[in-house]
């Protein structure tokens, strides 16, 4: 009997959202929280798993059938069918990672907030079973893999993938306006399929993808001057704005702020919004978002 123990952490892509998914530059922060991986390896005959939230409780059990990898029992047939499909992976890319386990999860952030369940346990599975974390993504699952870079990035980075070929670097950043910057979470989460989704429904030229990573490369260098900063963030709203054909979160939900800008962070429409000026909070809370974060409490920089 062996354990093995994993911490993966979670995401937020600050810049180039959607087009990191056709080989644009991203930039992205791991979290200061993420979720922790307990491997255990038995004589007993299946694998079996228990999810633990950021509360304590189980939300999720199953056990799996060793040979075919299909759920026995479980309690959701969605998360048991996306594990099993990634244990299947995982076995086609490494046909050694054949022996029965007993796993627990424990998740640091709240499920809601789309800091990346998934992509954390694919990095910690990826290395569990001795297997590339990106050809494990690739294994049925969308995505362009800048999550999985950040669940073992010790800071900031700057992500580009073109076809295979990944590209991750670290990047000093921590401006000198950083208590400026803050996070709200917009009390709904999206979903990141459908986001992608709708993305697709148009192709993406050149130019878009470009202008994105020009605008990426900008805003993780060093800015000293938070009114440049806002100048990016706003021309990156407004070029992806014009490219999803979907109003700005500032327009939608914020026009009537008082300074500053608010720009969605990864899939628009839900999760985290990126806001600068903290003089904006009384304004959040008298709107009714109460989840209020600085960025540094919850991003590595």
């Amino acid at each position: 009997m062996a354990v093995r123990n994993y911490y993966t952490k979670g995401k937020l892509l600050i810049s180039g959202a959607y087009g990191v998914l056709d080989g644009a530059i991203g930039f992205a922060l791991p979290t200061k929280l993420g979720q922790r991986f307990c491997f255990e390896t038995d004589k007993s005959e299946n694998i079996k798993c228990k999810a633990v939230d950021n509360k304590g409780n189980t939300w999720f059990k199953a056990e799996f059938d060793i040979k075919s990898l299909a759920p026995l029992k479980t309690s959701s047939e969605e998360v048991a069918y996306t594990f099993s499909k990634l244990l299947i992976a995982a076995r086609s890319l490494n046909p050694n990672f054949d022996y029965p386990f007993t796993l627990e999860t424990t998740l640091e952030f709240d499920r809601e907030w789309g800091l990346g369940s998934s992509s954390t346990l694919i990095a910690a599975l990826a290395q569990f079973a001795s297997v590339n974390a990106y050809e494990l993504l690739d294994s049925g699952f969308k995505g362009s893999g800048y999550d999985i870079a950040c669940a073992t990035a010790e800071g900031p980075i700057r992500f580009q993938r073109i076809g295979k070929e990944v590209s991750v670097t670290q990047v000093n950043w921590r401006p000198e306006f950083a208590d400026e910057l803050h996070l709200v979470y917009l009390n709904q989460k999206m979903n990141s399929r459908e986001a992608i989704a709708h993305y697709r429904k148009a192709q993406s030229s050149d130019h878009f993808l470009n202008e994105l990573s020009r605008l990426s490369t900008a805003i993780s260098e060093e800015i000293s001057d938070i009114n440049r900063f806002e100048k990016l963030l706003q021309e990156q709203e407004s070029l992806l704005a014009a490219r999803l054909e979907i109003t700005a979160i500032s327009d939608q939900l914020f026009d009537d702020r008082p300074e500053g800008v608010f720009v969605s962070l990864g899939a628009w429409g839900g999760d985290f919004a990126l806001f600068t000026r903290k003089k904006n909070i009384p304004y959040l809370k008298d709107k009714g978002f109460s989840t209020i974060l600085k960025l540094d409490e919850l991003c590595i920089y």
